[in-house]
């Protein structure tokens, strides 16, 4: 009756805590009055614990962690810091300076390696993330934040005196300077490893052209070599970003400008593949595109009333599917309908279930089943993994070269050729 009256924090930890310490039934209960007064809080959190409590921080700071610590028994701040790793990045205020980049390479990256001596290929990734719209002061700068890197060079974010404040909220109200839509992150992850080292956190306006990403992207591969991060941590290898056009066109002009030299120790190794695109950047860096993108964009197209055409004139859209896919013993109508018509287009795992069951129905679609199988089964061999993707390259461009629009937009088999063209310099390299 007690447990049905009150609300105990925790009653699951209060449990599984007294199970594994191989309590008794009388002792569990036991457990269970102590902690409806108040004398007993179970020690220990999983990870589920420590997300929530992480969230709770991030959006309410610490007086509201504190306050739920108390009341539902969340982790404490002190046990967050102890359980997780907090990364502190320098936020750009202000146009995009070499300052920024150097501290957060330096501070983010090559002060958590200093154990780590063995050298990795490097892929630095950009996106945007959402956020909040509004004009933050910094105290420790004496800064005000959140406004677009593009156009905050025409104010002074610093606070020198009331009227600074003033100058910057008229800026804002006669739209030369704008509040950041999106954040854009840039971050480098190494190969082999799990862990996303942030580098650049930029408020945008959404207004950037080629020519700016073209020097946000030059400009952070310039201060990753100078710093000393390419020597010790591992030279640059591929710059990944999603299905933005601006980013597409200035990685193309940045990463796809010259041949790759036949003194390169890669051009012995590519040179024999035919129809490899072997144009590079300088260092050989090349472009690449998220696969979770491309699959999400695969999906969008296969959903679509138009679908895709192949090559024996049969479309795959969401019609033909719908009558079809539930043939597969896994799935009846309304699951099927779930996958065509999912609540969130951009679930990549639900984008990745539509693929697999497709390849499941025809048993003999190559086109979908190339390009999924290499990044969803780890046991492939890099050999396995280039016959793959191979195949899906020369599918794709006889498809292509007959069909053009009707079997995927322009971007889409740009973007995933060049994805493709990656994974296999990086499997050279």
């Amino acid at each position: 009756m007690a447990i049905s009256e009150q609300d105990i924090p925790r009653l699951r930890q209060i449990i599984n805590v007294a199970l594994r310490n191989g309590a008794g039934v009388q002792e569990i209960v036991n457990k269970l009055k102590d902690a409806l007064e108040g004398v007993y809080r179970p020690r220990g959190y999983g990870a589920s614990d420590l997300d929530i409590a992480t969230l709770v921080f991030r959006l309410g700071g610490r007086q509201l962690l504190f306050a739920l610590n108390q009341s539902l028994g969340l982790p404490s701040i002190r046990t967050l810091h102890t359980r997780s790793t907090f990364t502190v990045i320098t936020p750009t205020i202000g146009p995009i300076q070499n300052e920024q980049l150097d501290e957060n390479i330096r501070s983010v990256v090559l002060s958590s390696r200093t154990c780590i001596t063995a050298l990795r290929g490097v892929s630095l990734m950009v996106d945007e993330i959402a956020l909040e719209e509004m004009a933050v002061h910094f105290s420790k700068y004496n800064k005000i934040a959140g406004l677009c890197w593009k156009h905050s060079h025409l104010v002074d974010p610093v606070l020198h005196t009331y009227e600074s404040a003033i100058t910057i909220a008229q800026k804002i109200h006669d739209g030369e300077v704008h509040l950041g839509k999106e954040l854009t992150v840039i971050g480098a992850a190494c190969f082999g490893e799990d862990e996303l080292y942030p580098i650049l956190a930029a408020p945008t306006c959404k207004t950037e052209n080629a020519g700016d990403m073209e020097i946000m992207l030059t400009r952070t591969i310039e201060r990753w070599n100078i710093t000393g991060a390419a020597a010790s941590v591992g030279p640059v290898w591929s710059f990944v970003t999603d299905g933005d056009a601006t980013r597409r066109a200035a990685g193309h002009k940045l990463f796809l400008k010259k041949p790759l030299s036949p003194e390169s120790q890669l051009y012995s190794i590519l040179n024999n593949m035919p129809g490899l695109n072997t144009m590079t950047g300088d260092a050989e860096v090349t472009l690449d595109f998220d696969f979770k993108h491309i699959f999400k964009r695969f999906c969008t197209l296969i959903r679509s009333p138009a679908g895709i055409v192949l090559n024996n004139g049969r479309v795959i859209n969401a019609m033909m599917l719908s009558r079809y896919l539930v043939w597969l013993p896994a799935y009846d109508e309304a699951s099927v309908t779930k996958l065509l018509h999912p609540d969130d287009p951009q679930d990549v795992p639900r984008a990745i279930e539509l693929m697999q069951a497709i390849v499941d129905f025809s048993k003999s679609h190559n086109v979908i089943k190339s390009i999924l199988i290499p990044f969803i089964n780890p046991k492939l061999s890099p050999p396995e993994q280039v016959h793959y993707l191979s195949c899906y390259a020369h599918l794709a461009f006889t498809i292509f070269r007959i069909h053009r629009r009707a079997f995927m937009p322009f971007q889409l088999y740009y973007d995933t050729q060049t994805c493709i063209k990656n994974v296999i310099f990086n499997i050279a390299m």
